[in-house]
C-alpha cells in the first residue's frame, strides 16, 4: 500500500503531466503555502515557479531545503490582486484555495495573468464536502466543530442563488463551494473554459484543467 507521501506525490505529479508537452517557462501557484505544487514543476521543468499567499512560511516544505534556494520565487499576496503583469504565466495553480478568496476578482485576475493558450489547475471542494464533514464532525458532538461546515454551506449556498459572496464581519474568511455552473458563467467572462477533469477528481473536490483562449 502506498505511503501517504508517496499519495501526496502523485497527486501534485498530475499537475505536470496534465500539462504535458507544452512549453512551460512561468508557473503561478496561488495560495502556494508551502509551494509543495510547485515541486514537480522544479523537478522535471526548467520554468521559474512563482507562489502567491497571505500566510507565513512561503516555499519552506517540513524537512526539506527552502524551495527559493531553486527556481523559485515567493510573493506575500491575495488572489484577488496579484502583483502581475498581463499575459506573464503559462500554468497557474489553485488548489483548494479559491473557497477562502472572493471567488469572482480571483478568477477575473487569473485570466489577466494568464497568458492565451495557457492553462490553469484549479481544485475545489464540492457541496458534498462539507456535508461529509457535517456527518464525521457529529460523531464528535461538538457544537462549534459542527457549526463550521454548516457556516460554509450556508455561505456556499448565498452565492449560489444571489451570485453575492458574504465576505464581511463574521463572514470574512469563511470558505464557499464552487458549483460547475459558477465556474463556467466566470470562466466564459475571461476568455477561460473547461477542458477536462483529471484524474484527482472525486466525489468531495473537482479538479480541472482549464485552457485560455488564443484569442482572449
Amino acid at each position: 500500500m502506498a505511503s501517504f507521501a508517496q499519495r501526496d506525490a502523485a497527486a501534485r505529479n498530475v499537475l505536470v503531466d496534465a500539462v504535458g508537452d507544452r512549453p512551460v517557462r512561468r508557473v503561478l501557484d496561488v495560495g502556494c503555502g508551502a509551494g509543495q505544487d510547485l515541486l514537480p514543476f522544479l523537478d522535471e521543468t526548467m520554468a521559474l515557479c512563482v507562489g502567491i499567499d497571505v500566510a507565513s512560511g512561503l516555499g519552506q516544505i517540513e524537512g526539506g531545503e527552502p524551495l527559493s534556494q531553486r527556481r523559485a520565487r515567493f510573493v506575500r499576496a491575495t488572489g484577488e490582486r496579484m502583483p502581475f503583469a498581463n499575459d506573464s504565466f503559462d500554468v497557474v495553480i489553485c488548489r483548494v484555495a479559491l473557497p477562502y478568496m472572493d471567488n469572482k476578482k480571483t478568477i477575473a485576475e487569473v485570466g489577466r495573468i494568464l497568458k492565451p493558450g495557457g492553462v490553469f489547475l484549479l481544485k475545489t471542494h464540492r457541496f458534498r464536502f462539507y456535508l461529509e464533514m457535517i456527518w464525521s464532525r457529529s460523531k464528535t458532538l461538538n457544537p462549534k466543530l459542527i457549526a463550521y461546515p454548516l457556516i460554509c454551506l450556508a455561505a456556499g449556498l448565498w452565492h449560489e442563488l444571489t451570485g453575492r459572496q458574504l465576505q464581511r464581519g463574521f463572514w470574512h474568511g469563511k470558505e464557499i463551494f464552487q458549483t460547475r455552473r459558477f465556474l463556467e458563467r466566470e470562466f466564459r467572462r475571461q476568455g477561460l473554459s473547461i477542458k477536462k477533469l483529471l484524474p484527482d477528481s472525486n466525489s468531495l473536490a473537482q479538479s480541472q484543467f482549464v485552457e485560455k483562449s488564443l484569442n482572449a
